[in-house]
């Protein structure tokens, strides 16, 4: 499985390692527009999770350019098919994406790597 991972914390992209590889591909982004790029020019993707504050910043505004809200907005404007899972820790941030995103699943990283967990 190929799963692109909008996620700025070295942390959470290790857990992700741990977690999902071998024996899936991931491929991880921090930015918005390097995101952007990537889902055209490296996809399809087969699932993709994606934070909403980048930057190591926490509650940011979603109209601030480097946030999973903006690649939530791309994604929807551009009819981008894959499974899509929201685990920011951001409510606020989260429901923003999710309204552009009704299909996406959203949890919460905790319990997102909860359920990672046990499922290996």
């Amino acid at each position: 499985m190929r799963i692109f991972i909008l996620e700025d914390s070295e942390e959470r992209r290790r857990i992700f390692r741990e977690m999902l590889s071998p024996p899936h591909t991931l491929s991880f982004f921090g930015h918005v527009e390097e995101a952007k790029t990537a889902l055209v020019t490296d996809g399809p993707f087969d699932l993709i999770f994606l934070d909403h504050d980048l930057d190591n910043r926490v509650f940011v505004d979603s109209e601030e350019e480097n946030t999973g809200y903006q690649l939530a907005k791309y994604i929807a404007e551009n009819n981008v098919r894959a499974k899509i899972i929201i685990h920011s820790m951001n409510p606020y941030g989260a429901e923003r994406m999710q309204q552009v995103l009704p299909y996406a699943q959203r949890i919460s990283f905790p319990e997102l790597y909860s359920q990672l967990k046990l499922s290996r």
